[in-house]
């Protein structure tokens, strides 16, 4: 029998202030819908969107903790920029890794 809780967890470290969080992978329909959001193409739309992709992101992490909308709203661009950017970056590495 194949035990899926024997898959070794692996987890993106991001670090913010004083505080260090560990992000887990998305699921598909987190997948999908952070893909969606962070795609837009409408100004106002787009930039919500962001903002509203990393606040996702940033709550899946490892101790449960919660990033409020008001924590992810105070980030700047170029940081709400880089988080997707470096996400999907680990996303690709660690999919593309043999282990």
């Amino acid at each position: 029998m194949f035990d899926l809780n024997t898959i070794k967890k692996r987890y993106f470290e991001i670090k913010m202030g004083e505080q260090i969080l560990e992000l887990e992978p998305p699921s598909k329909k987190m997948l999908t819908k952070v893909t969606a959001l962070s795609n837009i193409k409408d100004g106002k739309k787009a930039t919500d969107g962001l903002y509203e992709a990393v606040e996702m992101i940033l709550n899946k992490n490892s101790a449960n903790k919660k990033i409020s909308e008001d924590t992810v709203a105070d980030l700047n661009l170029d940081q709400v920029s880089g988080i997707v950017t470096a996400y999907f970056e680990w996303l690709k590495q660690t999919k593309d890794s043999k282990n």
